[in-house]
């Protein structure tokens, strides 16, 4: 009887373990995407490594030198009935699960599409961070710089490397430059460009190409965006000049700021370096140009490389005079 029992329970055993394996062989197939999605099923992007949006806006999925090539492959289901799109900026650039090719430096959106047999899609957008490479040009971004009109000729300030620069392209076509030098790139943007923001691509004379961001073709006025630097009152005479931004007002500008002093009083006065030199011309008293106050009225003084080189090289920024108060700091 027991030979009987114990054969009997080693049958049950096995035959537990034979349900259990089939069982398990089942599920492993019905969980796998790729082989039980049909071709009417609706597409799905399988990859948890694409970040999640936060407030609005697509976060960056790598940000990387443009010195390596731009490497990453998508799971999408049903496998074999979706084809797997990549839009950077708008423009489709590849097709295929997998991406392998170098990119212009520059933030710049990536849109991810997968598109069924049946023509159902689905997508995901993130960002490609590419940063550029030591000795590449690279343009500035001062906003104000990069907001022109159709036809019309704007400066960059604070761009590297520009004698690398022999073309610049601006949605594909060829802006006319007028001059690359200290720094500052002046252009001409191509008249038949309809509004809208465009990259900017820099070519040198060899061909290669390097990213030069984006910029704002439009007729509209560019927006005010001045920054008060300081606000209340500070009455200027010849043995108090006004030096609350002395050490850090050349943190918060460059060539092609727009420094607005809001002032009041009747006196003189004008903005100069911790010298006491003027801040635009490097001038001493008498050839400062002490400007005449009367009443209420605003300083405006447009920054030049002559202007930063003087801040770094003679301690920063006062305003000097007598006979008046100063209210209000902006630049723009």
């Amino acid at each position: 009887m027991k030979t009987i029992k114990h054969i009997a329970l080693r049958a049950f055993g096995l035959l537990m373990m034979a349900c259990a394996a089939t069982a398990f062989t089942a599920c492993s197939s019905d969980d796998d995407p790729f082989f039980t999605a049909e071709e009417t099923d609706a597409p799905r992007i399988l990859n948890t490594n694409i970040p999640e949006w936060k407030d609005g806006q697509p976060q960056a999925l790598v940000t990387q030198s443009r010195t390596s090539n731009f490497v990453f492959n998508i799971i999408a289901t049903p496998r074999d009935y979706t084809t797997i799109s990549w839009y950077l900026d708008g423009q489709l650039i590849h097709e295929g699960d997998s991406i392998d090719q170098p990119l212009l430096a520059g933030d710049h959106e990536l849109k991810i599409v997968a598109t069924t047999t049946k023509g159902l899609s689905t997508s995901r957008t993130t960002r490609v961070v590419i940063t550029p490479a030591d000795g590449d040009p690279v343009l500035g971004t001062k906003a104000k710089d990069l907001w022109v009109a159709p036809g019309a000729k704007t400066t960059i300030h604070g761009c590297t490397h520009l004698d690398k620069v022999a073309k610049v392209f601006i949605g594909g076509k060829e802006a006319a430059i007028v001059s690359a030098v200290n720094g500052n790139l002046t252009l001409t943007v191509p008249a038949d460009l309809a509004e809208g923001d465009y990259r900017v691509v820099l070519q040198d004379a060899a061909g290669q190409q390097y990213g030069g961001g984006t910029i704002k073709i439009t007729n509209e006025p560019y927006p005010d965006k001045s920054e008060t630097l300081w606000e209340g009152s500070f009455n200027v005479t010849w043995g108090t000049p006004f030096d609350a931004l002395k050490d850090d007002f050349i943190n918060h500008v460059h060539a092609g700021t727009i420094l607005k002093v809001y002032v009041n009083g009747d006196g003189q006065g004008t903005a100069t370096t911790a010298w006491w030199n003027n801040l635009l011309t490097g001038k001493g008293d008498p050839e400062r140009g002490d400007i005449t106050i009367s009443g209420s009225q605003v300083l405006e003084y447009e920054l030049t490389d002559l202007s930063i080189q003087l801040l770094k090289d003679q301690n920063g920024f006062l305003m000097v005079g007598n006979g008046y108060t100063i209210t209000k700091v902006t630049v723009e």
